[in-house]
């Protein structure tokens, strides 16, 4: 199953009670400068920061908002993901890569 983790560069703020990714000027040639989440969306970006893979975000959105439909909550979260992906703010990696720091 693939883990994703968040770009480097790109944080999550909140601006007059918006949610927000901002991405740092070193990494605007990869995704656009900002773009606005919604709260559920900013939980999923914040459980990534240390890397999830789709059964743990699900996990994770079941604790913390009791899903009374979790196959259409799934659909989401890989809509999510997709976007992000797209976006070029997450950077998808396999388990089991191992990657020289």
């Amino acid at each position: 199953m693939t883990r994703y983790k968040t770009r480097p560069g790109v944080v999550l703020t909140s601006i007059c009670g918006e949610y927000v990714l901002v991405a740092a000027k070193s990494v605007w040639e990869l995704c656009p400068y900002v773009t606005e989440l919604n709260e559920t969306s900013a939980f999923l970006w914040e459980h990534l920061r240390g890397g999830a893979d789709l059964d743990g975000l699900m996990t994770a959105l079941n604790e913390e908002y009791e899903l009374d439909d979790p196959a259409t909550a799934r659909q989401a979260v890989e809509a999510f993901l997709r976007q992000m992906l797209e976006l070029n703010y997450l950077l998808p990696e396999e388990q089991g890569e191992c990657h020289e720091e």
